[in-house]
């Protein structure tokens, strides 16, 4: 699998954990979360460095940012570089541990997180339990 499908599965949990949900569901986003958490964290780590390879520093030695949130490359014409390097750590293989987890679907949910958890959360209209 991808690391930047595990990326997106715990990032679409996390923003899930922030709401209310039935509890099957509930316990399906929690136990997604701490499965993918090693890998994400790994993600974040790599990514990291590689934002500090072409960041543009300010005074203090802080990444300079746009208002958006974006960092400012220290040499702009590097940025298809950077692209490069980040889609090629998106398309690490990687096992992650987990099982999937099959919960009866809730009323209302966004296609993003049905999409992103795919293969981690099966969401059916049967009776089901974790």
């Amino acid at each position: 699998m991808k690391l930047i499908k595990v990326v997106n599965a715990y990032l679409a949990a996390d923003e899930m954990s922030r709401e209310k949900w039935p509890y099957a569901v509930s316990l399906a986003v929690v136990k997604v979360k701490r499965a993918l958490k090693d890998e994400f964290d790994f993600f974040a780590d790599k990514e990291r460095e590689l934002i500090v390879q072409y960041a543009a520093m300010d005074a203090r030695g802080n990444i300079r940012l746009t208002p958006e949130g974006r960092f400012v490359f220290r040499d702009p014409a590097d940025g298809a570089d950077y692209e490069q390097k980040r889609r090629e750590l998106g398309e690490t293989e990687v096992t992650p541990t987990h099982r999937l987890l099959r919960v009866r679907a809730p009323a209302e949910i966004k296609p993003a997180h049905i999409e992103a958890l795919e293969g981690f959360v099966e969401f059916t209209m049967e009776e089901g339990a974790l």
